[in-house]
């Protein structure tokens, strides 16, 4: 990288950061939600992460974290908590190091309670979003970006 003076760099430049718009959009998007989720018991990303585990069934940690976008210390934090209240169970895998995550009965009734709330958040968010933004956002989180 070349060294510049602060007078040749015109700093505001990085008022339009991509990550700091794509990070606050999330804040909101996900603030949202959970306004939405209030009354199901379950916060958005809970929600996420077991409607997903309720679709694709049983999987190792790995692949969960890495279908939901989230870093495995992060994932596992949730994890935990979900397993506490008997929403998910955690089991060793053939490998012993690959632990297997599941939905128990118990998360898919809440997932069932949930989805009404869910549903009512989504239609609203895509309204806002509308067609254009909804598509970008579709396609941002289908792209590997890497």
């Amino acid at each position: 990288m070349n060294q510049h003076s602060d007078q040749d760099v015109d700093y505001m430049a990085s008022a339009s950061c991509f990550c700091l718009a794509s990070r606050q959009a999330a804040r909101r998007i996900t603030r949202l939600y959970d306004s939405y989720m209030q009354g199901s018991g379950i916060r958005a990303t809970q929600f996420t992460i077991l409607s997903q585990l309720m679709l694709r069934g049983e999987m190792p940690i790995g692949k969960l974290a890495g279908f939901l976008g989230m870093e495995r210390t992060t994932l596992s934090r949730n994890l935990t908590l979900l397993e506490g209240k008997n929403w998910i169970s955690i089991s060793a895998g053939e490998d012993p190091r690959a632990r297997m995550i599941a939905i128990t009965a118990q998360g898919r009734g809440l997932v069932r309670r949930g989805f009404p709330y869910w549903s009512q958040a989504q239609t609203h968010i895509g309204k806002l979003l509308g067609a254009d933004g909804q598509a970008a956002l579709k396609l941002l989180g289908s792209r590997n970006l890497g």
